[in-house]
């Protein structure tokens, strides 16, 4: 929440808040944390802390908007879509996997059920989470893909990874990754009639380290 008034927000104390509420949540978990905790452990005051989160959870969906930009490559940086894909999938894992993300999402559920409010700001985060997965799929899918089949696809992609993160703790390896990639349609352009573009399962059978020597 930005300060209307009184001297420019300090970046850095943002920051020092940020990790103090990192450090909170990872001792204490979402419930046990508390603003007083957290004002302490940034050596600021409550006053300060309040100005810019009036709530506890406005600043944990903060720090985990700040913890997914930080882990989460959203820009293709290969000529295959699929690889870009895989690799997006395979940074939401190590968010998940080495960072407070995922207990943080966790508390943050439970948040969700008990306040409206607040379960809409928590909508509002994965929608724009989701949006970035959106376009790496689209681009797989094809520019004649609809809305409907991204949304499809996107349900089918982070639906089981989440579920094996989050709830059964089952590993995720990037062959399990590579799968459920491949399980998109994959549209190429049609090298006889160029512009012209094409479903294809080629290369469905590869490995990972396979197509991404190919890239």
């Amino acid at each position: 929440m930005p300060e209307t008034r009184g001297r420019p927000r300090d970046p850095s104390r943002d920051r020092a808040i940020l990790n103090a509420a990192r450090s909170a949540i990872a001792s204490h978990g979402y419930t046990g944390a508390s603003m007083e905790q957290i004002a302490k452990l940034a050596r600021v005051g409550k006053d300060t802390l309040y100005r810019r989160w009036s709530t506890k959870g406005q600043l944990a969906l903060d720090l985990m908007d700040t913890l997914a930009r930080d882990a989460v490559r959203p820009s293709p940086i290969d000529p295959d879509p699929r690889l870009n894909l895989l690799m997006f999938l395979k940074d939401i894992v190590r968010l998940c996997r080495t960072t407070d993300f995922g207990p943080l999402v966790a508390g943050m559920v439970g948040e969700a059920a008990r306040s409206d409010d607040f379960a809409e700001h928590f909508a509002d985060f994965w929608e724009r989470r989701r949006q970035i997965a959106a376009s790496l799929v689209r681009d797989v899918l094809g520019p004649v893909a609809t809305d409907t089949d991204v949304e499809r696809s996107l349900d089918r992609l982070l639906g089981p990874i989440y579920y094996r993160l989050l709830l059964t703790r089952a590993e995720v390896t990037d062959e399990y990754l590579w799968d459920l990639v491949i399980s998109i349609p994959w549209t190429v352009e049609d090298d006889h009639n160029p512009g012209n573009q094409q479903q294809t399962n080629e290369h469905e059978g590869d490995s990972v380290a396979q197509v991404s020597l190919k890239g």
